[in-house]
């Protein structure tokens, strides 16, 4: 369920080149995990600490991206059709789970034979409510694979990288040396990125061209006549959705996206819901977007050209979007995204003091201080 809502508006983090979002499959399972295991052994005598679900986080999140990386980055030729995350994150969320569990790196490797045997996961559905089961699931097989494990579940010791197993199945031609290599000093973690906005992140160099003509044209949006935007390819091949019938598939829209931004100025939860997809307003922009793959423009660039009803043309480049890893966002930005969530079902002091114990994680003796914490309204 943990892995579900962090998934439910598309907001979740990103690493790019792959387009795995690992945290949400990690971090559900690892809570899960770490909860478990304080109360088999009785959380007063054996606490887990905050720096100790930080080490099995950071781990599972490097495994993902690893992984992806192994079937997805070039010179892998990967699969688009796979659900990225859901096909890397079982794994990785075994892997995490049997870090905060103790288990023997025999039964770790066995928990994530496990939970490679259920990955699963295709793009066909996306802009459903598997766009956010998908991750769900595969956090739910990773720590099923940990506690059959522990038991003494048995699978192959090779299935990622033996025949017919997890790399060959799921990529056209892997790679499997890039889940290996320089492992313990290049940190693929630290290629991760964090979401300014609740859509596909691809559509995101779009948002800041839109938003930024928002802000600094005087021209009113009734006068725009056309609306071009030049993109990455895999924007087109993940996002392409002229017409969206809900707030589902409006997530993976960039013309809804688009047309959103320059409408009302923002790019926020409200943007993506029911009611902003049906705005007239936005309807009538959305149909006048005309979308291009440009081959030149890196995965978080794009181009806006407006052009008005009596012939102006007004232009906006983004080389490299915020949330990016050129351009990450800063701390006070995400503590601003956590408390605009946060506060749609806690009040402000709630919010600020959870916010203040996650910045604060590694300094508490128990996990549980955070997140066994009943909020009462």
């Amino acid at each position: 369920m943990n892995a579900l809502s962090a998934s439910a508006h598309a907001f979740d983090d990103t690493h790019l080149e792959t387009v795995v979002h690992p945290t949400a499959t990690v971090a559900a399972s690892l809570l899960a995990a770490a909860e478990r295991r304080e109360l088999a052994t009785g959380s007063r005598m054996h606490p887990i600490s905050g720096k100790q679900l930080l080490d099995a986080l950071i781990l599972g999140i490097e495994i993902q991206i690893r992984l992806g990386t192994a079937l997805l980055a070039p010179p892998a030729q990967g699969q688009l059709g796979w659900y990225a995350s859901g096909i890397a994150g079982g794994v990785s969320a075994a892997a995490a789970s049997s870090r905060i569990m103790g288990l023997s790196s025999e039964r770790a490797c066995w928990a994530m034979g496990l939970a490679a045997n259920q990955a699963s996961g295709f793009r066909q559905t996306h802009g459903s409510m598997c766009t956010s089961f998908v991750p769900a699931h595969a956090a739910r097989c990773g720590l099923q694979a940990a506690v059959l494990a522990e038991r003494g579940f048995t699978a192959s010791e090779k299935s990622l990288e033996g025949k017919n197993g997890y790399f060959d199945v799921f990529a056209i031609r892997a790679n499997p040396a890039a889940a290996i290599a320089s492992l313990g000093e290049q940190w693929y973690v630290q290629d991760n990125t964090f979401k300014p906005y609740p859509c596909g992140i691809v559509i995101h160099p779009v948002l800041d061209a839109c938003l930024a003509f928002a802000a600094n044209s005087p021209v009113d949006i009734h006068s725009i006549e056309k609306i071009v935007i030049e993109v990455n390819p895999l924007c087109l091949i993940l996002c392409d959705r002229p017409e969206p019938e809900n707030s589902q598939l409006a997530q993976v829209s960039v013309q809804h996206w688009a047309a959103a931004a320059l409408a009302r100025g923002r790019a926020g939860l409200a943007e993506g819901d029911d009611n902003c997809v049906n705005d007239p307003a936005v309807v009538s922009l959305r149909r006048k977007v005309s979308p291009k793959p440009n081959l030149s423009l890196t995965r978080d660039a794009a181009k806006l050209t407006i052009e008005t009803k009596d012939g102006k043309r007004i232009k906006e480049q983004v080389i490299h979007c915020l949330g990016s890893a050129e351009r990450p966002m800063t701390d006070d930005q995400l503590s601003t995204k956590f408390l605009d969530q946060a506060g749609t079902v806690l009040n402000r002091r709630e919010a600020e003091l959870l916010l203040a114990k996650c910045w604060s994680l590694e300094n508490h003796a128990s996990f549980s201080e955070i997140f066994s914490a009943r909020v009462s309204h």
